[in-house]
């Protein structure tokens, strides 16, 4: 039997037991001496396979039930989708681009008879910053995290406002195009977002923290978002030649969308931040009438009265 056949058997064999089969044993099941299950054994691992060992008389191998390899028998449909994702993903800010480029060629190399050309994916508004940097930082607050060191960091606010802080991060994570870490502002306790192609300089301190033992993720992310990025409101909106478009989104909790005509829709959504509403609404221009709440009537009113007020002062 050649070291292949009998490698591909030593894989069946580990695979079918729930025991440690003996090295003894296994020599005798694919015809070899038994001093030879230690090479195959490497070459499973090799493979992928996580195998487990117990040394003693007692002793053997097995293969972790987890770590078995499926059969690699995918659609020329799921193919297809494994490579538009790789597209989609090449100009955006995902950090694991290359990896996950690899592995999917490590799958499609087997399974790929005709190369599928990948769909054209445009992202309107890319992100300037340089991926390796990205990386960098990402890599860098990921350490953090796993050994529990906070980080000093330089943050540029919103208001491009430059700020020192001491933060404790907790969790890395993908909004809207974006990388963003949750983490504890070492002065404050509060737990905060902060993107990372806001921070400008940064270092791993040597203070090591203790994680807070109330934390809970779902308190600061859920299938919307952002949790704590302002409180939500309910709004009523009149919206005019946008029916086909305003159809395609969610915009947040509780939508319903009720068409009025052809042309105009009524939104009722709950949605969050009032920076965010008022920006939200003023996308429309004058296709869009606030109906309630009143605070939101006001504050349109009051940010077009300051956009006309510019122009006739020119």
């Amino acid at each position: 039997m050649s070291k292949t056949s009998a490698t591909i058997k030593l894989i069946q064999i580990l695979s079918s037991s729930n025991d440690y089969i003996n090295t003894n044993d296994l020599g005798e099941i694919i015809e070899t001496n038994s001093r030879n299950i230690k090479e195959y054994i490497k070459e499973i691992q090799a493979c992928g396979y996580k195998v487990d060992s117990i040394a003693g008389v007692y002793g053997g191998y097995k293969i972790s039930k987890g770590s078995t390899l499926p059969s690699l028998k995918l659609t020329e449909e799921e193919l297809h989708s494994l490579k538009e994702l790789t597209t989609y993903l090449k100009d955006g800010e995902y950090i694991e681009y290359n990896n996950l480029l690899s592995a999917i060629g490590k799958i499609s190399s087997s399974e790929m008879k005709d190369e599928i050309d990948p769909v054209v994916m445009v992202d309107k508004y890319p992100n300037q910053m340089d991926r390796l940097e990205l990386k960098k930082r990402y890599n860098l607050i990921n350490e953090c995290i796993l050994n529990q060191i906070s980080i000093e960091i330089d943050y540029r606010n919103a208001s491009n406002h430059l700020n020192k802080h001491i933060i404790k991060p907790y969790k890395l994570f993908l909004y809207n195009g974006s990388y963003f870490v949750l983490a504890q502002n070492n002065d404050t306790d509060e737990f905060l977002y902060y993107k990372l192609n806001r921070i400008e300089n940064y270092f791993k301190t040597r203070n090591h923290f203790t994680l807070v033992k109330e934390f809970d993720l779902k308190d600061y992310l859920d299938e919307y978002g952002l949790v704590k990025n302002g409180d939500y409101y309910d709004i009523e909106l009149i919206i005019k030649n946008c029916n086909t478009y305003i159809k395609e989104k969610i915009y947040g909790k509780n939508q319903k969308i009720e068409e009025i005509d052809s042309d105009t829709v009524k939104l009722n959504v709950s949605m969050q931040n009032k920076n965010m509403i008022k920006s939200f609404v003023l996308s429309f221009g004058k296709n869009c009438k606030v109906v309630s709440p009143q605070w939101l009537v006001d504050d349109i009113k009051g940010e077009l009265w300051e956009v006309l007020n510019q122009y006739e002062q020119n």
